[in-house]
């Protein structure tokens, strides 16, 4: 059975690309620290699962859901042998409120 972690607030711990910020400014607080960046939802949730994995790789997808209807899917891919944590837009779907 796969498991799928829920919560409020997540921890980026890779470089994220500037629109996708830009989008989680919108529902919630974002605060940076060095290469961390800390996203806690004002309403809605955060949710994630394990996509694929490798004995050097694991990728997982985040879903975030706010209440207003959006849902924005990232793919956090952890390579071990560089030590490197990325992170690349999966699929965005936006309400009616935020299209605009």
């Amino acid at each position: 059975m796969q498991r799928v972690i829920r919560g409020r607030s997540y921890v980026f711990e890779g470089e994220l690309a500037g629109d996708v910020v830009t989008l989680l400014e919108k529902w919630g607080t974002v605060k940076r620290s060095g290469e961390v960046v800390i996203f806690s939802i004002d309403s809605g949730e955060i949710k994630i699962r394990k996509v694929s994995e490798s004995p050097s790789t694991v990728v997982r997808r985040i879903y975030v859901s706010p209440s207003c209807g959006c849902l924005l899917e990232l793919d956090e891919t952890r390579n071990f042998e560089e030590g490197r944590v990325s992170y690349s837009l999966y699929k965005l779907r936006l309400c009616q409120e935020h299209q605009a």
